[in-house]
């Protein structure tokens, strides 16, 4: 049998992208040749063996909180550049599948000729495009007539697919609604794989207070939230202490934000992302995971690996009070505060500081609902959905 060979393309690093370094490590797993196209940040080789797959970083780096201007020329550099390195690897030894991740949407162009070799195509929707951008940039002149561009770009993408994929039901659904053919939707959840998960350190001494918020520092995630409850606690808990795992463009902004509150010295920041295995050591021990985001267009749909990450390693977990998450789990399991309000966060994170048993109770509840969602089912899953896309390349 020939080989399977597949190609991985993401806009952004590789391999802090966790979604994108799990399906890698299932196809690499099942057998398959893995390349991966990416983004190339500073201090990153431009080719590299990455759990078994060969890594290529284009030279375009991937920058946050840029102006609409900048994000479409990025945007579009790496697609170009992207479409022509995975020609040039396929016209060498054709793809069977072709993974494609958005955002942007039009990154689907990258397949194009893989496709017209015998490529079957994957698009992967992380988040909806047309969201993203009202969440962004959906104040400025010309925005309804983005919107509508970028909805038909989501649905051309989604036709050119072979198979899309997406990382919870509600998402499935919304992309149906959009003209998404149902029957071409997979749901592959991003849990965590739990090869990463720490081992359970013995019991030691409480080191405080200790909050934990790990992913992308932008505002529409709401860290500043966190910031402005810790200063409101902060009289209770005097051992209080904020961790940040993370980077993003609103990192200034929340350092200035705790010197004016005079919180600076209970504020930890790590100033940039980190290996999965080193963040999930690191938060296993913490007090509580806060999942912070805004009431946002985009942000209903939020359900983030960090939750996950929480509440496979028995954290308790508060979080704002969104639809997506409230699908996924309830109030016998998480504490739940009105979402935009620091100080309904800040009564929240009280809630579990008075109550440690019951925080315990909820943490333990919410473990055995992850079960539902873990990460092996889903695994098999994208390995089934490889599959079909090989039996599919054969019959072509």
């Amino acid at each position: 049998m020939s080989a399977r060979r597949l190609c991985m393309i993401v806009h952004g690093p590789f391999p802090p992208d966790p979604r994108v370094a799990r399906a890698v490590r299932v196809a690499v797993d099942e057998g398959w040749e893995v390349d991966v196209l990416a983004t190339r940040q500073p201090g990153q080789h431009r080719r590299e063996i990455v759990d078994g797959a060969r890594v290529t970083r284009l030279p375009i780096q991937h920058r946050r909180g840029g102006s609409s201007l900048a994000v479409a020329t990025e945007y579009l550099g790496f697609s170009l550049l992207a479409s022509v390195h995975a020609a040039r690897l396929a016209r060498r030894r054709p793809y069977t599948v072709v993974h494609v991740n958005n955002p942007p949407d039009f990154l689907v162009v990258a397949a194009l000729v893989p496709k017209v070799l015998g490529a079957s195509v994957v698009f992967d929707v992380h988040d909806l495009s047309p969201d993203m951008f009202a969440m962004r940039f959906g104040s400025k002149a010309g925005a309804r007539l983005v919107d509508r561009l970028l909805r038909v770009i989501e649905r051309a993408a989604a036709r050119i697919a072979d198979e899309v994929v997406t990382v919870h039901e509600p998402y499935r659904q919304e992309l149906a609604a959009r003209g998404v053919p149902a029957e071409k939707i997979t749901v592959v959840m991003n849990s965590v794989d739990e090869r990463l998960l720490p081992k359970p350190r013995e019991a030691a001494e409480p080191e405080g207070f200790r909050i934990v918020y790990d992913g992308t520092v932008t505002p529409p995630y709401g860290v500043d939230l966190l910031v402005r409850a810790v200063a409101q606690i902060a009289r209770e808990a005097p051992d209080v202490r904020l961790e940040i795992y993370g980077d993003g463009d609103c990192l200034p902004e929340v350092r200035s934000l705790a010197e004016k509150l005079d919180v600076a010295h209970r504020l930890w920041l790590s100033g940039r992302f980190l290996p999965q295995v080193e963040v999930l050591e690191c938060i296993q021990s913490a007090s509580v995971g806060v999942i912070p985001n805004l009431p946002t267009a985009l942000n209903r749909f939020a359900l983030s690996t960090k939750l996950f990450e929480y509440v496979a390693l028995a954290v308790p977990v508060v979080s704002a009070d969104l639809p997506t998450i409230r699908a996924h789990f309830d109030d016998s399991e998480v504490v739940f505060f009105r979402a935009g309000d620091p100080g309904a966060l800040a009564t929240a994170l009280l809630e579990v500081r008075r109550n440690p048993a019951g925080a315990a109770v909820r943490a333990e509840a919410a473990l055995a609902r992850y079960k539902d969602y873990s990460w092996g089912p889903n695994a098999r899953k994208y390995a089934e959905l490889l599959d079909n896309c090989t039996r599919r390349r054969d019959r072509r």
